[in-house]
């Protein structure tokens, strides 16, 4: 095909896109077993004595194996609200205390395929299951979370975001121009369009109550780019520092719980904003049972070595402007206040591995690593929380689904440690 013009490229890629729509996931059942065994953890018999006692609440769809009841995400999230204005309601509670806000937390792997977006979808709907208002922002090109949870990869994504940090910023040095009698500076169109992109209209609800989505658009490919071209035009606009202040200005941290960010391959400028708007660096390792587990080591220690050069050639460059504006050098600290390590693709076989990487990496290791998921691995399933215990049988499927959720638990007591920290600070 011979094509002429950027206009004929761009109809062919949508012809593309058009013809690979992603499909819609359905809302998956979960069955008592379920709820009772990991999600509300109480007798089955105490859940259908509720149930018959409560008819307003969902009683869910019986099913053919053995009679049991099914329920749809929207009925667990109903039955969750009940159970927590019972007596016994604090332990199904899984909210932030007063006086904190939404932990941000970044999966960071800079040198690629170590389990950055399974980890975070897994983490997400995990933390959705237990009650708490989570949001993915994709920060991947690769844009892998849209498709995990059947949503389009459309829309400007993180980039508006970032964009109206860099479009605010602009506006008040015209401002400030002005009242000098100085012509104001020309703003570009794409920060204009994202000054006027209202951010709630990017998120997207997933079929998990309680979990939504900040897509990575096809755009997301160029805004190492885009980034870098604002900045020319804004030598004051600090790229690595706009993340962290969208989520702020845009009031995300009090309208959610939990932030989780996904990032790409290497260390761009978006890479770095997403990183550095991190309280909490989450970084995936893969276990192997084969001499390969040195080099999931040596890879992670090379990311880190790089990310640590990125962090302080951009303090150097603030330390910079700051003498060049007669102000006090800034303390040299690192932009998040917490490194862990999450193993993941455990199987049998990597006991031994764990076992090892616990006595080298010590408390930023988590204790619990995520399973090794055959269908997750040969692309059946995108999601573990999409699949059907039926399709693995119950014997199979258990001691997978309680390997995920002791890898949630470890997890969120780390969360409650962090907020714990914010309340004292408060």
């Amino acid at each position: 095909m011979q094509l002429t013009s950027p206009a004929e490229l761009v109809a062919f890629a949508q012809g593309c896109r058009d013809q690979s729509a992603t499909a819609v996931v359905p809302s998956r059942l979960i069955s008592i077993w379920e709820i009772t065994q990991w999600i509300l953890p109480m007798a089955p018999e105490h859940l259908r004595r509720v149930l018959a006692a409560e008819p307003h609440l969902p009683q869910g769809m019986t099913g053919t194996e053995g009679g049991t009841r099914w329920f749809t995400p929207a009925d667990v999230a109903a039955l969750r609200r009940h159970f927590t204005t019972g007596p016994r309601g604090r332990r199904y509670l899984a909210n932030r205390p007063a006086g904190s806000q939404a932990a941000v937390v970044a999966l960071a792997g800079p040198q690629g395929a170590s389990g950055r977006s399974s980890s975070l979808i897994h983490l997400a709907t995990a933390a959705a299951l237990a009650g708490l208002r989570v949001l993915m922002i994709d920060a991947d090109p690769a844009g892998r979370l849209a498709a995990a949870y059947g949503l389009p990869a459309e829309g400007a994504g993180v980039t508006a975001l970032l964009g109206q940090t860099a479009a605010v910023q602009l506006r008040r040095l015209n401002e400030a121009r002005l009242d000098r009698g100085e012509s104001p500076l020309a703003m570009a169109e794409s920060l204009a369009r994202a000054l006027a992109t209202p951010l709630p209209d990017l998120i997207r609800p997933t079929v998990w109550p309680g979990l939504d989505l900040l897509a990575a658009g096809p755009d997301l490919m160029q805004a190492d780019l885009q980034i870098l071209s604002w900045r020319a035009g804004l030598r004051g606009w600090q790229p690595w520092q706009a993340l962290a202040a969208g989520l702020q200005t845009e009031g995300l941290r009090d309208r959610y719980d939990l932030i989780l960010i996904d990032t790409g391959r290497g260390l761009g400028s978006l890479a770095l904003a997403a990183l550095n708007a991190a309280e909490i660096l989450l970084a995936p390792i893969p276990l192997h049972s084969d001499p390969q587990h040195m080099a999931a080591l040596n890879a992670l220690g090379s990311g880190l070595t790089a990310l640590g050069q990125a962090v302080a050639d951009q303090q150097a460059e603030a330390a910079m402007t700051a003498r060049a504006l007669g102000q006090l050098l800034p303390e040299a600290t690192l932009p998040w206040q917490r490194l862990l390590v999450l193993p993941v693709r455990a199987t049998p076989a990597t006991a031994a591995q764990a076992g090892g990487f616990a006595a080298k990496l010590g408390a930023a290791l988590l204790p619990n690593p995520l399973p090794e998921l055959a269908v997750l691995a040969t692309g059946q399933m995108r999601n573990f929380y999409d699949l059907d215990y039926r399709d693995l049988g119950r014997q199979d499927y258990g001691p997978l689904r309680q390997a995920c959720q002791d890898g949630w638990t470890g997890f969120a007591s780390v969360l409650q440690q962090h907020w714990a920290a914010q309340g004292k600070l408060v």
